[in-house]
């Protein structure tokens, strides 16, 4: 599941600070240059420094701003617009990777308030030249080598053609004190890609004909509070992420989460709630919806999710290695921050019907083999998987995956992070590529990975 406020969280290693109170920044375009100064320092302190200073809102993401920068290796900016009164938008380059996104800062009083970040199209004229297979996988293999010698990538990346693997690599740690080497069969917290399981046995049950996809909320869980969004949201609309059930997250959230273990525990506490915007009118990621279908699926089958997932899921498509909780024995611990300024372990998250199990790239080379040969779902229902449906900002989003283009290349699957999580799984139907990435630290590790291989592969 996602547990960052961001859509691509951001940050920087910083200057030493900036000059005395007086002669602070007044301009946005100052305080961006000052902020981007900060973010390439190199010096693994300075960036800290920096937030406490003149970003102190900011502390409790810092963790994770570490982590982006140290993927990153810094950021080139390319341009920049004040977009309102002291506010100031930058479009920018990661110095590593192909990887474009753009920052918004807020300058308030003598300090940044708010920092955003989001994804960005690559600027006219960037190209990346597709190569031969055998070309692209060296240059893989040559690329994740060097990130991980410098202590910036790792995890776990399979590329398959079908089901024929072509490269299979790990790197880096399983724990924060380099104790324990990754593996191909180290098990890695998958984030919101959980979802495509709980998204698939909904289809199974709605191909079974035990479901269907204008069934409401209220027709399927009797218990849930009578109210206009359980009366309106259909089981389509969860599955699209058009319900307008929003997320979970936040201070409520926080009061509670020790107590939050199933799917009722979440809608007895939030299933009150309005729809943030009108069932069907829009897309808005919901980590609550999917906890829904989770629901559903318990009401329906009478077992809970998680039964449902390894019944009709694992066992079929052999994925013994994946489940909702992670245990130290095999799987990589979550870690937060950066290798330069040390990296922090984190408690194993517990998996829902959201997202937030465990499972291997070995594992998710079968569930995409089981799915492409028909053993877990029939193909008119494989195409309501895989066929876009609704626009979903730089994407679009079918009944349970994301479909993108990859250098102009489509592709379906779904994304993972949180806090010492990344992971991306990709299918190209046109070539039959299979490209997963799982790692051990945060947003976009794998997303990096998986982008670099992605743009190079051969179309067909």
């Amino acid at each position: 599941m996602i547990l960052s406020r961001r859509d691509v969280v951001a940050g920087a290693v910083a200057l030493a600070g900036l000059p005395s109170q007086a002669a602070r920044p007044q301009a946005p375009s100052a305080w961006l240059t000052a902020w981007l100064a900060a973010f390439n320092d190199p010096r693994a302190q300075a960036y800290p420094e920096f937030v406490k200073s003149h970003m102190p809102s900011l502390l409790p993401y810092l963790d994770e701003d570490l982590a982006v920068r140290e993927a990153s290796g810094g950021f080139l900016l390319l341009r920049s617009t004040e977009t309102a009164p002291g506010a100031i938008t930058g479009w920018l380059r990661d110095r590593h990777w192909d990887r474009f996104s753009k920052v918004l800062l807020s300058i308030g009083d003598q300090r940044i308030d708010d920092l955003s970040f989001a994804g960005a199209p690559a600027p006219a004229g960037f190209v990346i030249p597709r190569t031969g297979e055998s070309d692209a996988l060296k240059a893989l293999g040559r690329k994740l080598r060097g990130e991980a010698r410098a202590s910036r990538f790792s995890g776990s990346v399979l590329v398959a053609r079908d089901d024929e693997v072509l490269f299979r690599e790990a790197y880096g740690w399983r724990d924060e004190d380099a104790s324990r080497a990754a593996t191909s069969a180290t098990r890695y917290c998958i984030g919101s890609m959980g979802k495509m399981f709980t998204a698939v046995a909904v289809l199974q049950l709605i191909s079974a004909g035990r479901l269907h996809l204008t069934d409401t909320i209220a027709m399927r869980l009797p218990d849930y509070p009578d109210t206009p969004l359980a009366r309106s949201v259909t089981i389509e609309q969860l599955l699209t992420h058009t319900g307008g059930t929003g997320d979970f997250f936040g201070p409520e959230y926080e009061a509670h989460a020790g107590a939050l273990r199933t799917p009722s525990d979440f809608i007895r506490l939030f299933g009150r709630r309005d729809a943030l915007f009108g069932p069907g009118s829009r897309w808005g990621y919901s980590n609550f919806g999917f906890i829904l279908l989770g629901a559903v699926l318990e009401q329906v089958s009478g077992d809970p999710w998680q039964v449902c997932l390894e019944r009709s899921i694992f066992r079929v498509a052999g994925m013994t290695a994946t489940s909702a909780l992670g245990s130290r024995v095999d799987t990589a611990v979550p870690l937060s921050g950066s290798a330069a300024t040390g990296l922090k372990p984190l408690p194993y998250y517990v998996g829902l019907p959201a997202g937030g199990g465990y499972s291997t790239i070995e594992d998710l080379h079968r569930f995409a083999i089981a799915l492409h040969q028909g053993a877990l779902l029939d193909p008119a229902h494989i195409r309501l998987l895989t066929t876009p449906k609704v626009p979903a900002g730089d994407a679009q989003w079918s009944l349970g995956l994301r479909v993108a283009l990859r250098n102009g290349e489509a592709c379906y699957g779904h994304r993972g992070s949180a806090p010492g999580v990344s992971a991306d799984f990709a299918v190209y139907p046109r070539s039959g590529h299979l490209v997963v990435a799982l790692c051990n630290r945060g947003h976009p590790h794998a997303l990096n990975a998986a982008e670099f291989i992605g743009a190079r592969l051969p179309a067909t």
